[in-house]
């Protein structure tokens, strides 16, 4: 090879490796550029009840002040808000205890978590619409309570406090085979806790949360006897216990903890909700 085409040749070969090596390094520098950091969660899915529907409404302007948006779905029983959480079809559950998420963890083998700070209580209480008086609850008296074994135990708990029946010895979660003594012989009805607001007035006297009374347009306040220990049963935002510490889960805590959210359940529903401070 003369040295014209030697020259032509080496020439030729730097110019490859320049231009393989510019071409290395564009492509090194655009997939370092196309990954980018997790970028931060704004739709948010709300479980709720009618119960809570107006109070996750209150807190959607809120979260847009944020960046967030927020949708609700309305459900008609409370433990499918927990599966739709822990399935992932909902972000976020706003309407159950914390006992009764435990419950549903232990059972189910969930995986849910209530935020902290909890936001409040909501009151159970027994009602009749024949009677005026614990005294004037007939024997035989028929009483409809929740069937979860959660809410069961707080409802007896009502009863037990009241007078009207005791407990075996070493009773934790109290059920019907739990009552030791009931000298009315109180006949009990255990159904769906939606529907001790409806059993009404087919009973003697029924077991309620205050949030179903009102639901129903009933005095909340217009109980026989109520729980002791409301504080025992907090509600409060439930998430999937991997997302406990988002921003989006602690905002959404923040706005329903937040005096204008406060005012208006205060306002709206006349003091059903105790809020925790």
């Amino acid at each position: 090879m003369n040295g014209k085409k030697w020259g032509i040749a080496v020439c030729l070969c730097m110019s490859l490796l320049v231009a393989a090596g510019c071409g290395g390094s564009t492509a090194g520098k655009e997939t370092k550029s196309a990954a980018p950091g997790a970028a931060k969660k704004t739709e948010i899915t709300i479980a709720c009840a009618e119960t809570t529907q107006a109070l996750v409404a209150a807190v959607v302007p809120l979260m847009a002040e944020k960046g967030y948006k927020v949708s609700y779905k309305v459900f008609d029983n409370n433990k499918n808000t927990l599966v739709a959480a822990n399935d992932g079809s909902m972000d976020a559950v706003m309407v159950v205890h914390r006992p009764f998420m435990e419950m549903f963890n232990k059972a189910g083998n969930g995986d849910l978590v209530m935020l902290q700070p909890y936001l409040y209580t909501v009151g159970m209480g027994l009602y009749s619409e024949k009677h005026k008086s614990i005294d004037q609850l007939p024997e035989g008296a028929t009483i409809a309570l929740m069937n979860d074994a959660m809410n069961m135990d707080r409802a007896l708990r009502i009863l037990a406090d009241a007078g009207l029946i005791t407990f075996k010895d070493k009773t934790d979660k109290a059920s019907l085979i739990d009552i030791a003594t009931n000298p009315r012989k109180l006949k009990f009805k255990d159904m769906d806790q939606t529907q001790t607001v409806r059993a009404l007035p087919d009973v003697d006297a029924s077991i309620v949360f205050f949030s179903h009374m009102r639901n129903a347009n009933k005095d909340f306040k217009s109980f026989l006897a109520r729980d002791k220990h409301p504080e025992n049963y907090p509600q409060g935002v439930v998430v999937k216990a991997k997302n406990e510490n988002e921003p989006w889960a602690k905002d959404l805590v923040r706005a329903f903890r937040s005096e204008k959210v406060r005012k208006f359940a205060t306002e709206h529903y006349g003091g059903l909700y105790e809020y925790i401070k």
